[in-house]
């Protein structure tokens, strides 16, 4: 049964098109402008953080989670206090009863 409907393939293959044209410089143009942030950042490699800065990453996620989970521990208990305070019945005070007598 034949559809209307455009060929996925061909559709993918004219985004590619577009998206080469966009970001692809032309043959002979400078390599080396700055103004260019897309060549810029594919210019750049990343390098390795020093151990001074693991140790710091480490750490500041290490607390991070740490308060992540003292977070997920004060909601638990309160959580708790709640259900608790629902499902108690009061019992009746020694008090209330004297007087009806």
């Amino acid at each position: 049964m034949p559809s209307d409907r455009p060929d996925p393939q061909e559709f993918l293959e004219m985004a590619q098109r577009i998206l080469r044209g966009l970001f692809d410089q032309p043959r002979g143009a400078d390599d080396t402008r700055d103004d260019d942030p897309w060549a810029r950042a594919t210019r750049e490699r990343r390098r390795e953080p020093s151990p001074e800065e693991r140790r710091e990453n480490l750490t500041f996620a290490l607390a991070t989670r740490a308060v992540e989970a003292l977070e997920d521990l004060a909601l638990n208990v309160a959580a708790i206090r709640q259900r608790l305070e629902r499902t108690t019945v009061q019992e009746p005070r020694p008090e209330d009863d004297a007087g009806r007598d």
